[in-house]
């Protein structure tokens, strides 16, 4: 009879209706920091724009594309008039003078050189035929192009690693609030073995197990939340800011068909790399042109005038000048054909490259797919492990209130959730980088 009551007397104190509320999971104890920053929250699309914004490497890639731009602006000066103006003052040791006779009694004096003198005067050249100039030109427009694709290559690049971290930073709230679960879990079926030791329906050692386990879950809940903190530095440090950075996630997209040949030619097309590639290539064939085109002549028009304050020989003190000049440079010692050897590799280095570029591309799209395919399929399995370890969890507490299963059942039904519910974490993190993955690959900007 005894017995009996005891065994009701333990199924009443391990009941959940009366069970007494968990202990409160303990927050970090952050006492011996200082000056640690708060955590600033924002939606996608404004982490998006924000990243466009102030991103360090986006930057630097526009910086290099301004930078392009204004070599296309000292390429075209050879083809653009150029105005000069000068003027000075000068002295000479001695002064020669002619007089020319007028009249019998008077003469007018001609300066060969006079003793000083102020003077002022301007420069006026208008080129007419340059032909290196103009392929010249050409080509450093097709490099200016060149650097504007790989602007807007790096910007795909760091708003794909700004969703990949945004998905790890999310998969580190959900890791910690899977942790706080289980830490909850371990403490009840610690309260739960304490009551029926009491009742004397458990032997000592279950208490020492239960609070095992619920000293590793809050082992567990300290390292989860120090992760947690590195993954949203990690997306601050992407935004250009110095805080920690917490991003509201979208729902992950319902499964979809994707068909691999199209989306390579999808790829094929939209890459900015291609365009940077096909650019670069451009732009060496041009510069081959220029420089065998150096040996052709240039022709360009000039016109000048002078004023000073001693009148000239001729008696005026202004004068001015105009005249065609042609320059012809018949052999420059073989450098316009060292320089288009050059140009002529470049192109060819650089065809190489855009096939190697092209087969990357490739085999980026064919193994983002896969991935997204394969991080679909073990998110699918991760759930379904979870469940079943829900049930198995639950069931295993049920049993040990009745006094079927052990407090080990129990403890290893937790521990397989907990360890279930990271996994459904770390695989929804992994299918949303994956995503994000097969967009970058396929040329398409989130």
């Amino acid at each position: 009879m005894n017995a009996i009551v005891a065994i009701l007397a333990a199924l009443a104190a391990t009941a959940p209706s009366g069970e007494a509320p968990p202990a409160a999971v303990p927050a970090p104890d952050l006492s011996r920091l200082r000056g640690m920053p708060q955590v600033v929250a924002m939606s996608l699309p404004e982490a998006l724009a924000e990243i466009d914004r102030q991103n360090p490497t986006l930057e630097e890639a526009r910086a290099r594309a301004a930078a392009a731009l204004g070599v296309v602006r000292q390429a075209a000066a050879p083809l653009l008039p150029t105005l000069q103006a000068g003027g000075g003052y000068f002295h000479n040791n001695a002064e020669a003078v002619f007089l020319r006779p007028i009249t019998p009694t008077t003469f007018e004096p001609i300066y060969i050189q006079p003793l000083d003198a102020w003077q002022v005067s301007g420069a006026l050249r208008v080129p007419l035929v340059v032909p290196d100039a103009w392929f010249s030109l050409s080509a450093s427009r097709d490099a200016a192009l060149a650097a504007a694709a790989a602007s807007d290559a790096t910007r795909l690049t760091v708003r794909t690693a700004l969703l990949q971290s945004a998905w790890a930073a999310w998969a580190g709230d959900e890791v910690v609030a899977a942790s706080e679960r289980a830490l909850v879990n371990a403490r009840s079926q610690a309260e739960s073995a304490r009551r029926q030791v009491k009742v004397g329906t458990a032997a000592p050692l279950t208490v020492l197990q239960a609070d095992t386990a619920a000293t590793r879950r809050e082992s567990d809940l300290v390292a989860a939340r120090s992760e947690r903190s590195r993954a949203r530095i990690a997306v601050g440090v992407l935004l250009g800011r110095p805080d920690p950075v917490l991003i509201a996630m979208p729902p992950l997209p319902s499964p979809s068909v994707y068909d691999v040949a199209d989306l390579s030619r999808q790829a094929l097309d939209a890459r900015p790399e291609l365009r940077a590639q096909a650019a670069v290539i451009r732009s060496y064939e041009k510069q081959a042109s220029a420089a065998l085109w150096r040996i052709a002549p240039q022709i360009s028009a000039s016109g000048s005038g002078m004023a000073q304050t001693v009148p000239y020989p001729t008696g005026d003190r202004q004068g001015w000048r105009v005249s065609v000049d042609l320059t012809w440079t018949l052999y420059d010692g073989g450098f316009r054909y060292g320089k288009a050897d050059q140009a002529s590799a470049q192109a060819s280095e650089a065809r190489a490259a855009e096939t190697g570029t092209r087969l990357q591309i490739l085999q980026e799209v064919q193994n983002a797919a896969r991935d997204v395919e394969v991080a679909r399929q073990r998110l699918a399995l991760a759930q379904q492990e979870n469940n079943t370890a829900s049930e198995a969890a639950a069931s295993a507490r049920r049993g040990f209130g009745e006094g079927v299963t052990s407090s080990l059942d129990v403890l290893s039904a937790n521990e397989l959730l907990f360890l279930s519910e990271v996994q459904v974490a770390n695989a929804s993190s992994r299918l949303g980088g994956s995503l994000a993955a097969l967009d970058r690959a396929v040329g398409r900007s989130p």
